[in-house]
């Protein structure tokens, strides 16, 4: 069996401007990535999101990636099969997430399980979502500050948020 390189790459590129645009609550780039019947599962070990359609799916990374957040999520190790126009793809992710409203710090690490369409505008998300390896949650409150913080710029301005479940 022939592997389709240039598809896998185009691939791998996708997947790192969902990262990148989640992080950067880049909401034109994450909204480039996705399939119009986009869906994804996110569980977690404290947990567990369910969202269908691109209107949701997009609804959610807003809320989610905010201005009173940082984050960082590092995709690795892609095992990526191609099928024609369809593809499937296991990625390892490393993930830090502060919710600076809540002052909780998550980390963990998961396996995302995506598949993919090819359109006529590329390669597009069709499924994505993860199931947590590890999952820390954590509250903080030190003395420490973020010198840098691209979702205080960019990320949606939420208002009420409610503390967050330890």
């Amino acid at each position: 069996m022939a592997l389709d390189l240039e598809a896998i790459e185009l691939i791998k590129q996708l997947k790192s401007r969902y990262f990148r645009g989640i992080d950067t609550a880049n909401m034109e780039a994450l909204a480039q990535c996705m399939a119009p019947d986009v869906s994804a599962h996110f569980f977690g070990g404290s947990y567990e999101i369910k969202v269908d359609g691109f209107d949701e799916v997009m609804g959610f990374l807003k809320n989610s990636f905010h201005a009173d957040a940082a984050a960082s999520h590092f995709g690795h190790t892609p095992e990526i099969t191609v099928d024609g126009d369809t593809a499937t793809g296991l990625w390892y992710l490393y993930d830090i997430f502060y919710d600076l409203a809540r002052e909780v710090k998550t980390s963990g690490s998961a396996v995302y399980e995506d598949t993919y369409v090819k359109t006529d505008e590329g390669w597009k998300i069709k499924t994505t979502g993860y199931k947590r390896i590890w999952e820390r949650v954590e509250p903080f409150k030190d003395d420490g500050r973020f010198t840098a913080r691209r979702l205080g710029e960019t990320g949606f301005k939420v208002e009420g948020l409610e503390p967050f479940p330890l």
